[in-house]
C-alpha cells in the first residue's frame, strides 16, 4: 500500500491497519492533553481537557480489548520510531 505500511491484501489486514492508526492517534492525544491542561489558564478549559483525557483513556482501553478479541497484541514501539508494532498472539 504505502512506503511505510505492510501491503493490505484482505479486509482483515485493513481492519487491523485502521485499528492500529486509531490506537496510535489515541495514544498521542493521551500524551498531549495533560500538557494542554497544564497550560490552560481558563478553569473551564482546563477541566474540559482533563475530562477529555479521561474519555480518551477509556478509548485506549476499549481499543486494547478489541485487539485482544481479535487475537492481536498491541504495543507501541519507542516514541522515537513513532509507529505501532503488532504481532499475532500465539
Amino acid at each position: 500500500m504505502g512506503l511505510f505500511t505492510k501491503d493490505i491484501k484482505t479486509m482483515n489486514d485493513l481492519f487491523v491497519h485502521q485499528l492500529q492508526d486509531i490506537y496510535y492517534a489515541e495514544q498521542q492525544i493521551t500524551k498531549a492533553l495533560p500538557k494542554m491542561a497544564n497550560k490552560a489558564t481558563n478553569p473551564q478549559l482546563k477541566q474540559g481537557y482533563l475530562t477529555h483525557l479521561d474519555e480518551t483513556k477509556q478509548h485506549v482501553k476499549r481499543l486494547e480489548e478489541v485487539f485482544r478479541m481479535h487475537g492481536i497484541e498491541v504495543k507501541l514501539t519507542s516514541i522515537a520510531e513513532n509507529k505501532v508494532n503488532l504481532r499475532a498472539v500465539s
